[in-house]
């Protein structure tokens, strides 16, 4: 087995800080993309299940409208778990960042710094609120279904 030098060695190190980085950033990218169309798609559901409020079609399309929120309830969750696991991926690729940056020793340590930063300011901030804002729509899909599911109890 050849022999790796110490300057070998150090860039190897600095190129998998590199990856490292690259993939924290791409998948930062997919998680907030991730998100944005799930955060669409629920909106969407929503504003139709608000519509049929004020137009009433569930008259035309009963089921639809009926299981609407159900379907909603079921989008939620797994826009959590996608969520969730976009979270874990980023904390991953950041602390395999942070190891490697302590290997290279450079005077400049970014990532240092940013955790640093995040325990000033609360370093779940970002995932709390993310968070947050599904088990919102969650509450309100949960709402609407007793309320549409409410006649169908009482007419049995």
């Amino acid at each position: 087995m050849p022999k790796i030098n110490h300057d070998e060695e150090l860039e190897n190190t600095r190129i998998k800080y590199q990856t490292s980085l690259n993939l924290f950033s791409s998948e930062g990218q997919i998680q907030w993309r991730r998100y944005s169309a799930m955060l669409l798609i629920n909106t969407l559901l929503f504003g139709l299940i608000g519509l049929d409020k004020n137009i009433n079609l569930s008259k035309s399309f009963p089921l639809v409208f009926q299981f609407a929120p159900l379907f909603g309830l079921i989008l939620c969750y797994l826009w959590h778990r996608m969520t969730e696991r976009g979270f874990i991926w980023l904390n991953h690729w950041i602390y395999e960042a942070n190891k490697l940056e302590e290997e290279i020793k450079g005077q400049t340590n970014p990532i240092q710094k940013g955790a640093e930063l995040r325990f000033k300011i609360g370093g779940d901030v970002t995932r709390n609120a993310s968070l947050l804002i599904i088990k919102i729509f969650i509450l309100l899909y949960f709402i609407f279904s007793i309320i549409n599911l409410g006649p169908l109890v009482i007419q049995k």
